[in-house]
């Protein structure tokens, strides 16, 4: 009895930890978007795929090179050099804007970091989580720590409104890193209370991180496989679909909204309406959903939900129509796809949690955005219009629906 009141507590204390430093890191990120999104629309709409190339391009750099650097050090040094590095690139962009250094170039530069920003911080916190955390534990505490994200995706681009016209982009980018510091703080305090419930099993803090092979190590374990790779196809569905949305965004916001103010403040009001429907999801329905029917079910959700969302946009295009789609998909994605995929890892060993899983959340990723921004800029080329983007969406929903099957199998096997 007192073991289980004992174990308890330590869950509640990761849970509010883990809610408080996932909502500082999704806040941090969810303050610049908006401001983000909206300089891409200002430039060459042909550049845009190219700007995709170049996220990929410093994804495969980043994702080796964190292997490498695991392979030399711990947990307890690394992950808060993480959270230190990107708050001081955050910082730098503020500075380098506010004394208006090389805008186009700044503003590139800006663009990629954001994009590689906003999965690797976001896949190591998870790692650690993954770490922590077993498979039981997860389906309990996944929800609420998610949730709290939720609200500081709520809080993000309510302070870029309020805050974007006194204090600047430059204001933003030094409030994004202060949020960064701030989880920093609350992931130490959760990882305490993580360890204290199971300290035998994480008492080699070095333990199976360090090898002589670190810089490949995720892409091996991927390839030896069938369940990592069962993960990638089906993250790969997951990036094609969301930059086949985000470029019909982009031509509408385009057509539609000329000033820059006005795309920032619709940008944001996106965000905000996503960040609400996805903190009802997850405090209401994600942790049921993962505990009755198991991830599998709840990762199909997501391939009907933005299936159906290419198709109603490329066939009728328009603000509405596009606010609709992205707040349906990107609902589906935050409150029950993230619960469900970073479940899937707590039934990996270690080195999966942290290498195979940051070269998926990273590398892989991009390289489905890439492949998705190339093919609508194929599809576009080749004067194919709407009807080519809804046929498209077959065979994706099909291979997609096939690999949450076996993901959800896969998972019941390796559950102990």
């Amino acid at each position: 009895m007192e073991r289980r009141a004992s174990t308890a507590g330590a869950e509640r204390r990761v849970a509010v930890w883990g809610a408080i430093a996932f909502g500082a890191v999704l806040a941090s990120y969810t303050a610049f978007r908006p401001v983000r999104d909206a300089l891409v629309v200002d430039g060459d709409p042909d550049g845009i795929a190219w700007l995709f190339t170049a996220t990929f391009v410093a994804s495969a750099v980043a994702s080796p090179a964190w292997g490498a650097i695991l392979a030399r050090g711990s947990r307890r040094t690394l992950i808060p050099w993480v959270f230190h590095v990107f708050a001081a690139c955050a910082l730098a962009f503020g500075i380098c804007v506010a004394l208006e250094v090389s805008p186009t170039v700044v503003g590139r530069t800006f663009y990629v970091w954001a994009s590689v920003f906003s999965l690797f911080v976001i896949s190591v916190f998870w790692s650690l989580l993954a770490d922590l955390l077993g498979p039981d534990a997860a389906r309990r505490l996944y929800g609420p720590i998610a949730a709290g994200g939720t609200v500081g995706g709520l809080v993000g681009p309510a302070l870029t409104r309020l805050l974007v016209e006194p204090a600047g982009v430059a204001g933003i980018l030094v409030l994004s890193a202060a949020l960064l510091e701030v989880a920093l703080v609350a992931a130490m305090q959760m990882w305490r209370a993580g360890e204290a419930l199971a300290p035998t099993a994480r008492a080699g803090d070095q333990d199976d991180l360090r090898t002589t092979n670190g810089a490949l190590e995720g892409l091996a374990r991927i390839r030896r496989s069938p369940y990592l790779l069962a993960i990638v196809g089906y993250v790969l569905c997951t990036a094609v679909a969301a930059t086949l949305v985000y470029m019909e965004q982009t031509q509408i916001a385009r057509a539609e909204l000329p000033d820059r103010e006005a795309r920032t403040a619709f940008f944001a009001s996106i965000d905000f309406w996503v960040a609400a429907a996805t903190f009802v999801v997850q405090v209401f329905l994600a942790g049921r959903l993962l505990a009755w029917v198991g991830p599998g079910i709840v990762l199909a959700i997501l391939p009907v939900v933005q299936a159906a969302g290419i198709s109603v946009l490329a066939l009728a295009p328009s603000l509405a129509t596009l606010v609709a789609v992205q707040v349906a998909a990107r609902t589906a994605t935050h409150g029950l796809t993230r619960p469900a995929r970073e479940l899937l890892f707590t039934v990996v060993d270690r080195s999966d949690k942290y290498r195979a899983k940051n070269v998926i959340d990273t590398l892989v990723y991009r390289f489905g955005d890439f492949g998705g921004a190339w093919l609508q800029r194929g599809l576009v080329a080749l004067g194919a219009g709407g009807i080519a983007f809804t046929i498209a969406a077959g065979p994706l929903l099909a291979a997609w629906l096939a690999l949450a099957a076996l993901l959800g199998a896969g998972f019941r096997r390796r559950r102990p």
